[in-house]
């Protein structure tokens, strides 16, 4: 039996550039891929690729400010850029889920040394409880983006991001229900393409496949379907203020789509039908709405959903 050279200087070499970049040493990768290309005539578009990566890196990077509230932002930004680079990629897409954890390392130390608070954002949207969520320091991450909500109950981003916390985290009946939060306030805002919940992320490619519907419609219908199909459980309120608000909400819906029947009015009048519709007790003591004309609205914005609807009721009765 032939044995094996004891050095591979070629497996070494593309490992050492492989780590070297994961970590961010970017000038002691790009000398051990070049290395590696004058030694190895394999892998050449896998190698390529990776230089181009670096070079991206290296100048992205070459401009990043000083210490302060600038700095994490800016880093923020550059990641975003890099994930779309390496979607172009054919051999390097996913080299971004093995770069991740670091990489958001590195802005939460950028963010510690400048003594960020939790209600810091990295932009329109992205909390500082979501550089903890991508380095796995999920309790961190609830504790942060707990602390948001506080001030942000309307934010749904923020709803979504807390449910992806918690649902590393194993607390997947918690996270749907944030997930499900987000979805009464604006469905289109969550982070599908990296939400954790893979049933949810599935939902929203089947409704377009299944009913034609266009990205931003299939968002808005994700919480009706994902009710009817099992996902989402009931949404109990609790206080007669929180039942006044969606009653309110509820009936600025209705008048909108009165005068506009637009898909995505349809999706929202049903959704917030489902909540009020399991909460109907509450119902008896509000002036101005009633659960027959519910039900009623809910049948004209879909009428083949409604049918579902009644039937996944009965399922949840038994």
């Amino acid at each position: 039996m032939d044995q094996l050279p004891l050095f591979l200087d070629e497996y070494v070499l593309l490992n050492d550039a492989t780590n070297a970049l994961v970590e961010l040493r970017l000038d002691a990768a790009l000398v051990f891929l070049t290395n590696y290309r004058d030694l190895c005539k394999t892998n050449r578009q896998d190698i390529e690729e990776k230089l181009a990566i670096v070079a991206f890196l290296q100048e992205q990077l070459a401009s990043e400010p000083p210490p302060g509230p600038e700095r994490p932002r800016f880093l923020f930004e550059v990641w975003r850029s890099f994930e779309a680079f390496c979607d172009a990629l054919t051999d390097n897409k996913t080299i971004t889920d093995k770069m991740r954890v670091l990489y958001f390392r590195k802005i939460g130390e950028t963010m510690k040394a400048s003594s960020l608070t939790d209600g810091f954002f990295l932009a329109d949207n992205i909390p500082a409880g979501y550089v903890y969520l991508q380095t796995g320091d999920y309790d961190r991450a609830i504790r942060s983006l707990q602390t948001c909500l506080l001030t942000m109950r309307d934010n749904a981003a923020i709803f979504g991001y807390l449910g992806d916390a918690y649902w590393a985290r194993g607390n997947k009946k918690t996270a749907r229900n944030l997930y499900f939060e987000a979805c009464l306030i604006a469905p289109c805002s969550l982070d599908w393409v990296h939400l954790l919940d893979d049933e949810l992320r599935k939902l929203i490619t089947a409704l377009s496949g299944d009913y034609g519907w266009d990205s931003s419609i299939s968002c808005e219908w994700v919480g009706a379907c994902g009710y009817i199909q099992g996902l989402f459980e009931p949404k109990a309120i609790r206080t007669i203020e929180e039942i006044n608000a969606f009653k309110e909400k509820y009936v600025e819906l209705k008048k909108a789509f009165q005068k506009n029947p637009d898909p995505h009015l349809a999706a929202k009048i049903f959704t917030q039908g489902i909540v009020l519709c399991d909460n109907e007790p509450f119902l008896r003591n509000l002036k101005g709405i009633d659960f027959a004309d519910i039900r009623r609205d809910m049948k004209s914005a879909a009428p083949s959903l409604f049918e579902e609807y009644i039937k996944a009721i009965g399922r949840r009765k038994k």
